[in-house]
């Protein structure tokens, strides 16, 4: 069964809302999360890392290791979209015969800081699939996706293996305050196995159309729900 199970990396800069996201998919996540302070002292700034607890999840945090959560995507028999986290040895209560087809993934959140590229170029290694994330508010944010899209032609090229690829342009709720620059920057990626979408962790929906796009872009997906006793789905993470 390990064979269906599908690496998706996520890749972009710090502040871009990729680790919101993967809450907004799985829950909470606080194994590999700091709140970040900024601490003035005689002058000059200090960045600062202390670990974050449960009181802080709403206070802006930022990735300093690898989030790694196993996520199953499913239609439905009525196409409807949806996803479980799945803990080893345990079936989301959630499971019903309304399931039709399963996206079995392991999704690796990696860290946006520039120092920590050596971790993206890492958990990129042997993705089937891949997500960026750019802060629509910030060009300097839109300019590193060319940045990340190269890191996986690399890894393609490598590899051998085709990986699509989605974009989400994230924070466009701030579109009406005039900060959010939006996706036209990008619209020069004209490569089929990419697309581009407009984003907000306000609004998880906007990334549904994305995720569907690019889960049907992996080679061997969709698994039909046939193929998988629904009492043993946690053996495709094991």
């Amino acid at each position: 069964m390990n064979s269906v199970l599908k690496k998706i990396v996520i890749l972009g800069t710090t502040g871009s809302g990729k680790t919101t996201f993967l809450k907004n998919l799985v829950g909470k996540v606080d194994d590999a999360e700091v709140k970040r302070k900024v601490v003035i002292e005689e002058a000059q700034v200090l960045n600062t890392f202390t670990p974050i607890d449960k009181k802080h999840f709403e206070d802006s945090t930022t990735t300093v290791s690898f989030n790694v959560r196993n996520v199953l995507f499913a239609t439905t028999t009525s196409n409807q979209f949806q996803f479980f986290h799945i803990e080893k040895n345990k079936v989301p209560p959630e499971f019903d015969e309304t399931l039709d087809s399963v996206f079995p993934t392991v999704i690796i959140d990696t860290a946006g800081q520039e120092r920590f590229q050596f971790m993206q170029e890492i958990g990129i290694k042997g993705a089937d699939a891949a997500i960026i994330f750019a802060d629509g508010t910030n060009i300097q944010s839109i300019e590193r996706v060319s940045h990340y899209y190269e890191l996986i032609m690399n890894e393609s090229k490598t590899s051998a293996k085709t990986i699509p690829i989605v974009i989400f342009v994230n924070k466009m709720d701030l579109r009406d305050k005039g900060y959010y620059i939006g996706k036209q920057p990008l619209e020069n990626i004209t490569d089929d196995l990419v697309e581009v979408y407009e984003t907000s962790n306000l609004d998880p929906e906007t990334f549904f159309p994305g995720l569907r796009t690019l889960l049907y872009k992996i080679t061997g997906f969709p698994v039909s729900i046939n193929e998988i006793k629904l009492k043993s789905i946690h053996e495709v993470f094991e």
